[in-house]
């Protein structure tokens, strides 16, 4: 007998109202503790992926943006684990931001790990969720080959490289990764 699989619903309107909620209860808390200015950050829910949450600085216009994203479908799934984990974490990360700016600092380095303990939450950087029945990113995988083997690189990768931005190395034979073929991908 076949098994269906089970399509998880993504947060309610109450939930997201009770996630922002937290969220700004931490920032908060950051503000008090830390004794510093922190303004409201944007929150959304629209972070697709494997990823719970996310917190990510862009451009818009002629100014910067900060931006908490939470990834709506894991978060339904597993509601109480990431109620719990994933707001300190992507707040410590907006707070290690304002504090010492994003280009000083590792992303889950000492001061981020601060933030996290005075916060008193755990530090882990990561979660194992089962992500059945959540809609995912469609990943495209480039080959690519160096003197000794073949490379898979992300479509991000593979567009930097277009772009003359990056060049990627072999860790092994050390030499230069080339597109293999331009029309095979791995998906």
């Amino acid at each position: 007998m076949k098994q269906q699989s089970v399509t998880i619903q993504p947060l309610s309107a109450e939930q997201q109202r009770q996630v922002i909620e937290r969220t700004n209860v931490y920032i908060e808390r950051a503000k008090d503790l830390l004794d510093i200015k922190i303004k409201p950050v944007e929150i959304s829910f629209n972070l697709k992926g494997r990823a719970a949450g996310m917190y990510r600085v862009y451009r818009h216009i002629y100014r910067q943006k900060r931006e908490i994203r939470y990834n709506s479908y894991i978060f339904s799934k597993y509601y109480d684990d990431n109620f719990n984990t994933t707001i300190p974490h992507e707040v410590a990360h907006y707070v290690t931001d304002l504090i010492y700016g994003l280009k000083n600092i590792r992303p889950h380095g000492r001061e981020w790990k601060e933030i996290m303990h005075v916060f008193g939450a755990n530090a882990a950087v990561t979660a194992d969720y089962d992500l059945s029945g959540i809609p995912l990113k469609n990943r495209t995988l480039y080959i690519y080959q160096c003197s000794c083997r073949e490379h898979q690189l992300s479509s991000v990768r593979h567009n930097r490289i277009n772009r003359n931005r990056s060049h990627y190395y072999c860790s092994y034979c050390k030499s230069t990764l080339r597109l293999k073929d331009p029309a095979i991908k791995a998906s």
